[in-house]
């Protein structure tokens, strides 16, 4: 972990209208995530864990405030330059895997990188080296049907990872594997991330998965907060 702020939350707030009812689901959030870091955020269903992650990927805009991505601020930019931003530094990873089903696992992987005008021949080295990495050399060309639950994850995390993004955000990735799967698929990310220097945001209900993280943070009432696991 090093000085450099990949993300940055100031004073953030997403309130949404249903009907005449004015719900707040985050208000006046705040958040530094360093390069190389690894923060998880764990809270109860409905608490505003996905709406951040949503916010801190620039899928969504707050209502008031600002996310500073590399010392971009989102909210300033127009689709084409959120996008290209994303790319080059943002990585993806949620419970189900988006996995594009008529394509291979590496051509799955080498898509991000062809959407960054990478070439083909570098975009199908670096996918394969990417994928070896994850352990499914065996499995380049295979389809997602051919795939388990767990390899199908970590295509996916493959995917995200394959253009070295300084952050990677991953909304409950392992919520839909069994514990000894979750266990793996969170050993490969926290040993990419070090590998990488990836800073790494996870929202996750599993509290457990979540205390091997440098922070855990505690969403409630709209609030992030400091959390420690009861021994």
């Amino acid at each position: 972990m090093n000085d450099e702020t990949v993300l940055l939350c100031q004073n953030v707030a997403r309130t949404y209208q249903d009907g005449k009812l004015k719900v707040d689901v985050i208000h006046e959030l705040n958040l530094q995530v360093q390069a190389g870091e690894s923060v998880s955020i764990v809270g109860a269903s409905g608490s505003g864990k996905s709406t951040l992650l949503h916010l801190l990927g620039g899928l969504d805009e707050p209502s008031s405030g600002s996310v500073t991505l590399m010392g971009k601020q989102l909210s300033g930019l127009n689709q084409k330059e959120l996008g290209l931003l994303r790319n080059q530094y943002l990585g993806f990873v949620y419970q189900f895997h988006h996995l594009l089903n008529e394509f291979s696992a590496l051509e799955n992987v080498m898509m991000p990188l062809l959407i960054g005008k990478v070439s083909k021949a570098e975009a199908t080295e670096r996918a394969t080296q990417m994928l070896e990495k994850v352990g499914l050399k065996e499995r380049l060309l295979h389809r997602p049907a051919e795939l388990s639950g767990g390899e199908r994850q970590r295509a996916a995390i493959a995917r995200a990872l394959v253009t070295r993004p300084k952050c990677l955000l991953a909304d409950e990735p392992t919520g839909n594997l069994d514990r000894k799967n979750a266990q793996v698929i969170l050993d490969l990310m926290l040993d990419l991330q070090s590998e990488l220097g990836t800073a790494l945001v996870v929202v996750t209900h599993d509290e457990e998965l979540a205390n091997r993280f440098d922070r855990v943070l505690m969403m409630r009432e709209g609030q992030l907060m400091p959390f420690a696991m009861q021994k």
